[in-house]
């Protein structure tokens, strides 16, 4: 009897901890998980601190073509959707990239950390990754150059904050805009995002109901505005709708404030009247990490944590897996995962190792930052491991 006691105490325990998301993180005994973010870390995909196997992945853009898991990089935005989220990781079913802003470099301001595509001003910081082509960064990118970015649409400044530029190698088929719809104007058949107007009188998949603040992705002929606008061919997905699930995570820009209990995350309603709140309340503009359930199309928020810029820079990227090759020169640099990952660092911290250990084939785990120029990487940590995960 008392044997069948404690089974029944430690089942309801287990019953309770499950309705409570307790001990199993995001999502545990869920329908499944969904997170977005940026991309800030491989070794499996890392979005949200969230580390996602991918190896059974459906990989696919913007535009929904099938791509490979190697078409993955550090900083792109992603949508990915999972089994349920279990103490910090899940295995991946799907995983969507898709960038802001694809067209022609207006202008570029170094001293002021910006340039300008399709009339949209896009700022970088120390977590802009560019790609190896843009090794200086901004000094090496120059009006009229071809550029797809990465963003997030801050609607309180009406710009974007990059966290990846790529440089295209000649004229894409088609410019992209993905930004929140002004100065909607229904019987002239324009908008506005930021300063650009765009006319739609002969696009296609026009939202039926188009409005001010609503986000929208936009596709444009690979041609120079007319008339001082952009012509649009085609609206797309903008926000993708999403099933009834109990682990969500999303890390975004708030892009509509009614309330700090009612707002948007990149388009995307919350429901925030019954959440934790840890960092402040949430702001036009502000970054913002959510985490609760889909119910109606709307999150329903648990917690709604605010990131601040310093903590997205000094946070950094990691990278797991085995050491692929190593420089000759000292300090030695190594490749893991496709990128260089420097060791010049003063604070870089081993764990488990030394230098000395830094071979190929050896299995590490990296947290790092960026380089200056940012597309390669310098070691903050490096911990040796028995095994790679």
């Amino acid at each position: 009897m008392k044997l069948r006691h404690a089974l029944a105490v430690l089942a309801s325990v287990a019953l309770l901890l499950a309705a409570c998301g307790g001990g199993g993180g995001v999502g545990s005994g869920g329908t499944g998980g969904y997170a977005s973010g940026a991309i800030a870390g491989f070794g499996s995909v890392i979005v949200n601190d969230i580390v996602f196997d991918d190896s059974a992945a459906d990989v696919r853009d913007g535009s929904d073509t099938a791509r490979a898991r190697s078409d993955l990089r550090l900083g792109m935005t992603v949508e990915v959707d999972s089994d349920a989220i279990v103490a910090g990781a899940a295995r991946a079913s799907r995983i969507r990239f898709d960038s802001a802003l694809v067209g022609p470099v207006a202008g570029v301001d170094v001293a002021a950390d910006r340039f300008t595509v399709l009339g949209q001003v896009v700022t970088v910081d120390e977590t802009t990754v560019f790609d190896d082509r843009l090794a200086g960064r901004l000094s090496r990118l120059s009006p009229g150059a071809r550029v797809e970015v990465y963003a997030l649409y801050d609607a309180a400044l009406q710009r974007y904050r990059a966290s990846r530029v790529d440089l295209l190698v000649g004229e894409p088929p088609a410019y992209r805009v993905r930004g929140v719809a002004s100065a909607v104007d229904r019987g002239a058949r324009t908008l506005q995002i930021g300063s650009a107007t765009f006319a739609y009188d002969r696009a296609t998949g026009v939202p039926a109901d188009l409005a001010d603040g609503q986000f929208v992705r936009l596709s444009l002929p690979a041609a120079p505005p007319i008339g001082g606008h952009y012509e649009v061919t085609a609206f797309g997905t903008a926000v993708s709708g999403l099933p009834e699930l109990d682990g969500v995570v999303i890390k975004g820009l708030v892009s509509r404030l009614a309330s700090a209990a009612s707002f948007a995350v990149d388009g995307r309603p919350v429901d925030a009247s019954a959440a934790q709140f840890e960092g402040g309340t949430p702001a036009l503009g502000l970054r913002v990490e959510v985490e609760g359930a889909m119910r109606g199309g709307v999150l329903r928020a648990r917690t709604v944590r605010l990131k601040s810029d310093e903590q997205e820079r000094s946070r950094g990227f990691d990278l797991r897996g085995p050491i692929e090759s190593v420089g000759t020169t000292v300090p030695r640099s190594f490749v893991l995962r496709g990128l260089t990952v420097g060791t010049a660092r003063a604070d870089l911290r081993y764990e488990d190792g030394t230098a000395a250990d830094l071979v190929a084939g050896r299995c590490v785990e990296v947290r790092a930052l960026l380089a200056v120029t940012g597309a390669s990487l310098e070691a903050t940590r490096i911990k040796f491991a028995s095994g790679c995960r």
